[in-house]
């Protein structure tokens, strides 16, 4: 008989508002204001020289606008001193870091700040420029990406680069427009070439992609009105290998409404399954441009079999394929090599004619070469910025490298920074996945359940949890071979393919996702997420770990490997609450959840756990590509606060955890428990915002906790239900629906 239950909902009942106040204080500095003085009218002075001999050539020069790098003292932060500087007439345009940020101010307003920079000098006053260190010019070198650089040096007699150079943000559009004609004209006078039209991101920056001389890039990079420049990422078309040509195609399960399935939207080449399989692609569909000969989908194919079916190779002798969600065929990328402004304005169009349907977009594609971290790339901060508008969550791969046709052992690939995630895998808002090897195979560096030796680890942006998740999938031989099991094969148009990459273990996630969406009410894409990874399965032990060896473990495996069954069910052992709401800073949240008397009273040997409580929460924070380090305008904390075996409500939080860190946007965490009372339980949530987040601005989250007994004592779940008299309701999932 199965033991699946439904989730149990917590109620707004079992939710407590507590007001809180927030709070901010001021640190003087003791600087001496005729030397500090001195250092500001100094930066301003070389800020305006530089102004005043590119204003006939520069873009703003007509505007009239200043553009130059603000510096606080260490300990200071931009948000805290907005403002003190926009009271000085300076508009915050970006955020490189902390306490780094580029400003503009008009020509006049620019003089006035001297004139007050030099009464601080000479008589003291404003002792709010205390907490100023400096002020410097934004020159070209300060705008270049770090792989721009490192391509620069690596390659000196190269002749020209295709770079996409991003105008400075928060420009009005009427001066971003003229801006972006001047940028243009001088692109085109130095010889360069315009590649495709400029575009916009969802946030209004704009973005011009051309082709230019190595020599001429700095004099252009120098133009006040220009932000970043990088190299232009390209998306490859990937060819597949047949491992076996089918003797009969693969069949759909006769009897499954392919209608009531959960939806996936594949962004990639095309989709081209065999006839037998086909019906579970109701929808096809080209963005504008899509340049395709007669062959297409050598990709896509792959991928959507893998969110389809899963782990096909578990089900390669079976009469019927049983399918998990349909498939909506987006084809963005070209037969040949896509651009990454291409590919940005397609996925754009994709998600705004699809987003209406489905609620789960797939990509998986990657640039080449690492991400800065710095900075969270273009295409990252797309698909967030797409994320919050649409209300749709994107799975994305982290990306492959090329280490293991150069290196002997797995420790060093992993130790090699050219090992890290690559775009757009820093999105987020997004979920990505890597690679986990799910047989072992003599020859290969890494064994069963090992990051496969091709997948791309973390950190992310800003030293974030990447990837958030893993999942099964092929192993690679240094030769490049990719050895056939279970977890390697795909579907293609002509036969089974055996496919290394995390192109296919990102649609295996999605998939997941989509069976995980049926079990949470309303679609709410953003709880199915928070139960994937609470449902996750930790590839690695957690006792006598330290938090150093923690946090490297979370940047191989994330959460862990994903378990939709874990995920969508709860059992008479383990008990999953589910909920979510929004919150703001002037009031925290404790969550009530219950542990019944049956496991409180379990007897155990001293120092055996007999309970362990496993908390996800997943904020979704307001988001701005222009703050820098900043990126995140808030986070949730979270804790747990349980009875002790005399009845107090204390904190009890691990001392190791699997994912509490400060500006990310999931808390994920455990802890075991030996000698307890049973009762109401809490989660402590507090809200901490910056970047203009009002006080009373209302952030949504997701909350999972799952209770689960260590002795398997088997009645945890009735228990519940019997204690809490109606408290907490089993969840009603969305059922597929079988003929």
């Amino acid at each position: 008989m199965s033991d699946r239950k439904n989730h149990l909902w917590i109620p707004a009942e079992e939710v407590t508002d507590i007001p809180k106040t927030p709070t901010g204080r001021n640190k003087d500095y003791g600087v001496v204001p005729g030397v500090h003085g001195h250092k500001l009218s100094q930066g301003l002075q070389e800020i305006l020289e530089i102004f005043e001999r590119f204003k006939t050539s520069d873009s703003l020069s007509e505007e009239e606008l200043v553009t130059f790098k603000v510096v606080l003292q260490d300990g200071e932060d931009i948000a805290s001193r907005k403002k003190l500087l926009e009271d000085e007439g300076m508009k915050i345009n970006v955020v490189k870091d902390r306490n780094h940020a580029v400003v503009t101010a008009k020509r006049d307003v620019f003089g006035n700040l001297q004139q007050r920079i030099g009464r601080y000098r000479d008589e003291g006053r404003k002792k709010d420029f205390q907490y100023i260190a400096g002020f410097e010019p934004f020159r070209a070198e300060d705008k270049k990406a770090a792989d721009l650089v490192k391509y620069y040096k690596e390659n000196p007699d190269e002749i020209t680069i295709d770079v996409q150079m991003m105008l400075l943000p928060e420009l009005s559009p009427e001066v971003r427009d003229r801006v972006q004609e001047k940028i243009a004209i001088k692109i085109v006078e130095k010889k360069g070439q315009i590649k495709d039209a400029p575009y916009h991101l969802t946030d209004g920056t704009a973005i011009i992609r051309a082709m230019v001389s190595m020599s001429s890039l700095d004099e252009i990079s120098d133009d006040q009105g220009i932000y970043r420049v990088e190299r232009t990422t390209f998306f490859q078309h990937v060819a597949p290998s047949v491992v076996s040509a089918f003797v009969k195609g693969p069949q759909l399960e006769p009897e499954i409404d392919i209608t009531s399935l959960p939806t996936v939207v594949i962004l990639d080449d095309g989709v081209d399954l065999p006839d037998g399989v086909a019906g579970i692609v109701p929808v096809h569909w080209k963005a504008t441009g899509v340049n395709h000969t007669g062959i297409f989908g050598n990709h896509g194919t792959p991928v959507a079999s893998r969110a389809a079916f899963a782990d096909l190779g578990m089900h390669i002798g079976d009469e019927y394929l049983i399918p998990r969600a349909k498939i909506i065929d987006a084809t963005i990328i070209d037969a040949g090599s896509t651009p990454g402004n291409v590919a940005l304005q397609r996925i754009q169009e994709a998600v705004e004619t699809f987003a209406p349907v489905a609620k789960i977009f797939n990509f998986s594609y990657n640039a080449n070469v690492p991400i800065d971290g710095s900075e969270i790339s273009v295409l990252g901060s797309e698909l967030d910025l797409l994320c919050r508008k649409y209300h749709v969550k994107f799975v994305i791969s982290a990306g492959n490298h090329q280490l293991v046709f150069s290196e002997d052992n797995l420790q060093d690939i992993i130790d090699d920074d050219d090992s890290r995630i690559a775009e757009p895998a820093d999105a987020m808002l997004g979920i990505t996945v890597g690679a986990v090897v799910g047989q072992t195979h003599l020859g290969s560096v890494s064994k069963e359940n090992d990051v496969a030796p091709y997948s791309r680890r973390g950190s992310g942006f800003a030293g974030f949890y990447k990837p958030d998740i893993t999942a099964y999938g092929a192993t690679q031989f240094k030769n490049g071979m990719v050895p056939p099991d279970p977890f390697a094969l795909c579907i293609s148009k002509t036969g089974y393919s055996a496919m290394a990459g995390t192109s296919f273990t990102a649609p295996t996630v999605a998939g997941d996702l989509a069976q995980v969406l049926t079990a949470v009410p309303n679609e709410d894409v953003e709880l199915a997420q928070a139960l994937l990874y609470n449902g996750a399965i930790p590839l690695y032990d957690r006792n006598g770990i330290e938090q150093e060896e923690m946090d490297l473990a979370g940047n191989l495996f994330g959460r862990g490997l994903s378990s939709p069954e874990n995920s969508m069910y709860s059992s008479e052992n383990k008990v999953t609450f589910i909920s979510s709401g929004t919150m703001n800073r002037l009031n925290k949240k404790r969550v009530k959840f219950h542990i019944p008397t049956v496991l409180a009273e379990t007897k155990v040997k001293r120092g055996v756990s007999k309970a362990k409580v496993t908390v996800t929460c997943i904020a979704q924070p307001p988001i701005d590509r222009t703050k820098g380090s900043e990126y995140s305008a808030a986070y949730i904390s979270a804790s747990i606060h349980r009875l002790n075996s005399n009845g107090k409500n204390v904190c009890d939080n691990p001392s190791v955890s699997d994912n509490r860190n400060k500006w990310d946007t999931c808390y994920h965490f455990s802890n075991e428990f030996s000698s307890f009372s049973s009762g109401s339980w809490e989660i402590w949530l507090e809200l901490f915002t910056r970047w203009g987040v009002a006080d009373d601005d209302e952030i949504p989250y997701s909350l999972v906790v799952t209770v689960e007994d260590l002795t398997e004592n088997g009645n945890m779940y009735s228990e519940i239900i019997k204690e809490t008299a109606g408290r907490f309701t089993p969840v009603q999932p969305v059922r597929v629906t079988v003929r």
